[in-house]
């Protein structure tokens, strides 16, 4: 039964003094809860693409000021700032941010999304205020990784002072960009005879094996959701960068055979099947869906190396076209079984 946002609501608080009261018990109050949706949903879908337009023209119109126009630059020259003004200004702004979302998430703490595209706002001050500090410090040239972990241990700091999700997922990408310059820096192509993919698989794994040991810890339970997709992405993306360019460089691996990876195809597709089956015996759905979704990707990508070259590219977009709709049908049917099934075991 569908039910307007106010009618939901009432019967949302309803439910849940009853349950308060033990006057039921909890599988009941799932049940209740279960029999009637809130038309909220379509509103809050609209509310994820309203802010998802805001946020990229948030990101174009930094991206058209601060590295077309080089406004910042302009600004500096006409006050006579110096480089290390210009961060202080910046990191200036970084504490504003920090107290004005702590302030705004104490009073309107349902809306996340408006307060999520503050911590990007919050995000891009703090890359500006390091930038220029490096700038300052004669560390825009050599050492530039340092930069880039600075700005994943502030991007830590900002993620627990305002609980966003967003800047933990940046630091993140702000540790595997640290690690991806720094071994890039120091040897490339290879390092400890590990090329790019490789060494940020060793990575990815280092930070699943850190998300296990830790994520009960009650200060991370805030973001042990984002934490556990974004290692998981990693190790994924990585996994399948290593099943395509094996441990070789980039003029070798475009100068050999394509047999020659083959064993690193292999071994990827191993590691999917084994964690599919971990996963459904986990009843761990989210990790279950990333297996499916890379098991596809790995299919294709196989079917792009192996077919390209030998067959007609008519019949090739036909097949992959057919083999989509297969697919997608296949893992509805798959994903609602599973569901089901999950269902009927709680």
């Amino acid at each position: 039964m569908r039910l307007n946002n106010k009618d939901a609501a009432l019967l949302d608080r309803v439910i849940e003094a009853w349950e308060e009261q033990e006057l039921i018990d909890t599988a009941k109050a799932k049940q209740l809860r279960a029999s009637y949706q809130s038309d909220a949903g379509d509103y809050k879908t609209l509310t994820f693409y309203a802010f998802f337009a805001a946020i990229s023209c948030a990101l174009l119109a930094f991206g058209a000021l601060v590295l077309d126009e080089k406004w910042i630059e302009r600004m500096r020259s006409y006050f006579s700032f110096s480089e290390f003004t210009i961060g202080i200004l910046f990191a200036g702004l970084c504490v504003f941010l920090v107290w004005y979302i702590r302030k705004r998430k104490q009073k309107y703490l349902n809306a996340v999304w408006a307060n999520e595209s503050l911590s990007i706002l919050l995000a891009l001050s703090t890359c500006i205020a390091i930038t220029y500090f490096g700038k300052a410090l004669g560390q825009n040239n050599e050492g530039y990784y340092w930069l880039i972990f600075a700005a994943g241990a502030l991007f830590a700091v900002e993620a627990f002072f305002v609980r966003s999700r967003l800047l933990w997922g940046c630091m993140i990408a702000a540790i595997a960009g640290w690690w991806a310059s720094f071994t890039y820096e120091q040897s490339d192509p290879f390092f400890w005879g590990m090329n790019m993919p490789v060494r940020l698989l060793l990575l990815s794994l280092v930070l699943l094996t850190i998300h296990y040991l830790i994520y009960k810890r009650s200060w991370l339970q805030q973001f042990a959701s984002v934490n556990y997709f974004a290692v998981w992405i990693l190790f994924f993306t990585t996994a399948w960068g290593v099943s395509v360019f094996g441990n070789f460089d980039l003029d070798g691996w475009f100068t050999m055979r394509q047999s020659r990876v083959l064993g690193w195809a292999v071994g990827y597709t191993l590691i999917l099947a084994g964690l599919l089956f971990y996963a459904i015996k986990a009843k761990d759905k989210s990790l279950r869906d990333m297996v499916l979704l890379f098991l596809v990707l790995n299919l294709y990508t196989r079917y792009f190396e192996y077919l390209w070259d030998v067959t007609n590219k008519g019949i090739f977009f036909a097949i992959m076209a057919l083999s989509f709709w297969l697919i997608g049908k296949k893992l509805e049917q798959i994903r609602k079984r599973l569901d089901k099934a999950a269902d009927e075991a709680e």
